[in-house]
């Protein structure tokens, strides 16, 4: 097998340049096609891409679904299903590439696709755990507040249940971003981390006071004592520095720097739960727990305002994506519709589910 082909190596860069220059995709979007491509080319001992043919796709297909990742397991559909993608668009612009047009036959691009059953199953998710309102104010109540680091720590939280914004955008927003006076939050595409770029204008959704009470404790601290200027982070990444006797990295306190990743925030959330006594949630499901509540308790008005108000254009993005009932909610609803309709009203639910219990063991 060798371990270089030239032509391949030129027509990925090519490729490369067409997604992050013509399609105007991110970097990791691109580096994710590269492993496709090259875990293509690993099957074909790294033929020309002019050889490509359905028995290529075909064949390809039936090994990528035998191979483990690293943990000895078989891949999983979805791992199959986006890869299948990825080499199925990459070969569809190869057969329309001016130079090999007429060498590469588009329609076999087709066979990089598993059955309908499959590419289901590949999409399917199960829904992530969602927490409650009142599980994020247990969780602020349990938290430290005495050094610099705590205080942020636990801003972090409050603002996320506060605003709704995705941990991206939350470790790229500057001081100047937040208009106390306003209650808002300005997410500039230009220097904030939104999805897609997106311009977002964000209100505090006051669901609980105490999350604008400690998110207005943040600001005062970041103004008054550590003295953050407008252009400094909302959020500043930990500063870490060599302890001289032990040889150990320690913390030091807030640098004026943002964070270069969200797995700062991730760890924030695990140690804000666990102290808690309570299971993770991660970060985005601040997002989904807000939509939840608004379904719970709001008009339409007021959820389409809630829809926009964490970056959805359409209100049926959140309805969709986000508003999923969790299982102990949807079994009081379901529990619930027979007494909401006058039927069974005299019969405890605990009764009435041994009793369908019963039935169904008949």
């Amino acid at each position: 097998m060798t371990e270089y082909n030239a032509l391949n190596e030129r027509l990925k860069k090519q490729y490369e340049d067409t997604l992050l220059h013509e399609n105007y995709r991110e970097v990791r979007t691109a580096e994710a096609v590269w492993k496709a491509i090259n875990l293509f080319e690993r099957y074909t001992g790294r033929k020309d891409f002019t050889s490509f043919d359905a028995e290529q796709a075909k064949g390809f297909k039936r090994w990528l679904i035998k191979q483990q990742n690293a943990k000895g397991e078989l891949l999983s559909l979805s791992t199959v299903r986006s890869t299948l993608k990825m080499l199925r668009d990459f070969f569809c612009w190869l057969s329309i590439h001016p130079k090999y047009i007429r060498k590469i036959d588009g329609r076999a691009a087709a066979y990089f696709r598993l059955s309908n059953n499959d590419e289901r199953a590949g999409r399917a998710t199960k829904a992530l755990p969602v927490p409650t309102v009142e599980q994020v104010q247990q969780i602020l109540l349990a938290m430290p507040n005495g050094t610099d680091i705590e205080k942020r720590d636990r801003a972090i939280i409050a603002f996320m249940a506060l605003t709704g914004v995705r941990d991206a955008a939350l470790i790229s927003l500057k001081m100047k971003d937040v208009d106390r006076v306003k209650s808002e939050v300005w997410q500039d595409p230009k220097h904030v981390k939104t999805k897609n770029r997106k311009a977002i204008l964000t209100s505090f959704m006051l669901f609980d006071p105490l999350w604008l009470d400690i998110v207005m404790e943040w600001l005062d601290h970041a103004q008054q004592v550590l003295i953050l200027e407008p252009d400094a982070p909302l959020f500043p990444k930990t500063q870490m520095r060599c302890n001289p006797d032990t040889l150990q990295f320690e913390t030091a306190g807030l640098s004026r720097e943002h964070w270069a990743n969200t797995t700062p925030i991730r760890d924030i959330f695990k140690t804000g739960f666990m102290r808690a006594g309570l299971p993770y949630y991660n970060p985005h499901s601040f997002r989904k727990m807000l939509a939840i509540w608004a379904l719970e308790h709001c008009t339409q008005m007021e959820f389409k305002a809630i829809s926009e108000n964490i970056g959805h254009e359409n209100a049926m993005t959140t309805y969709n994506s986000y508003a999923t009932l969790t299982d102990h909610t949807r079994r009081n609803v379901i529990n619930g519709i027979g007494k909401a309709h006058g039927e069974l009203s005299n019969v405890p639910s605990d009764v009435l589910m041994q009793e369908m219990q019963k039935r169904m063991q008949r």
